[in-house]
């Protein structure tokens, strides 16, 4: 919940493993925030309806900066057990609406996938795939005021329930000017 002007924002990061679902629903995986009320902020993981694209968002005002990770929908959906891994980190930086262009949340996020063959959720592979500002499908919209409300596990607050499973999440903060995590203790989360 630090602002843009606190001196003292935090760089964090989080790791999911989840199974994708069959419901063609719109859904959070998780949700940090207000609601959908405008003015709200909110940063989330959020799969679309029948193609089961995969976005990333943080913003207010009704639009967010939203990325595109993947898409989920046909042949990974829950019925083929597929279990995927989502890892974000965030570097601290606050961005105002002018200063949230893709270029700018390119280098302020690190965004990892992984995935698994079978059923066993074993990742071998960590794609990044967090590098592309085309995949920024939105953005100019502020994320320099502090998030309120709660965080949730699978959905958003009373709606977007989340119909698949989640195996684990990790949640945890990042020491400011210090290394970033490396592929294999990013896999450990």
């Amino acid at each position: 919940s630090k602002t843009s002007s606190d001196t003292y924002s935090r760089p964090w990061a989080t790791a999911i493993v989840f199974q994708t679902p069959s419901n063609t629903s719109n859904q959070h995986i998780w949700n940090s925030g207000e609601g959908a009320s405008t003015g709200s902020d909110n940063i989330y993981l959020r799969i679309t309806g029948s193609n089961g694209d995969c976005y990333f968002g943080w913003g207010r005002d009704g639009g967010y900066n939203e990325y595109k990770i993947g898409s989920f929908g046909g042949s990974y959906n829950q019925s083929t057990g597929q279990w995927w891994g989502i890892y974000i980190s965030h570097d601290g930086t606050r961005l105002n609406a002018a200063n949230a262009t893709p270029a700018n949340l390119v280098n302020a996020f690190d965004i990892r996938l992984m995935a698994t063959n079978d059923v066993s959720p074993v990742f071998d592979t960590l794609y990044d795939v967090g590098n592309d500002v085309n995949n920024w499908t939105s953005s100019g919209f502020r994320m320099d005021r502090a998030v309120l409300g709660d965080f949730t596990i699978g959905g958003r607050g009373a709606n977007r329930s989340f119909h698949g499973k989640v195996a684990s999440m990790v949640v945890t903060t990042l020491v400011r000017g210090a290394t970033k995590p490396t592929d294999a203790e990013i896999k450990l989360m």
